[in-house]
């Protein structure tokens, strides 16, 4: 996985790249989209729970997962990176 997308340079890149990885042409295309932008807009809100902001995180990953869509964990971390405060 790391490999098909190690060269995009910018979000909108990797957005169509995961799109053209894992959209399918059914009735979870529409699903998938909405999953993708909930994990890519995810961010760690000051002052809330890391519990909860890491809950919202795996429970986004777990219905991509009963999709049958899985991330790599090295992925995983990646996003999980960006998900968290930078200080």
């Amino acid at each position: 996985m790391l490999n098909n997308i190690i060269g995009e340079t910018n979000a909108w890149a990797l957005w169509i790249k995961l799109e053209q990885l894992y959209a399918r042409k059914n009735g979870n295309n529409k699903m998938f989209y909405v999953l993708i932008k909930q994990l890519l807009a995810l961010k760690y809100t000051d002052g809330t729970s890391m519990t909860n902001n890491l809950n919202s995180f795996q429970g986004i990953m777990n219905h991509l997962s009963t999709m049958g869509i899985k991330f790599d964990e090295e992925i995983q971390r990646l996003l999980l990176l960006g998900f968290l405060p930078d200080s």
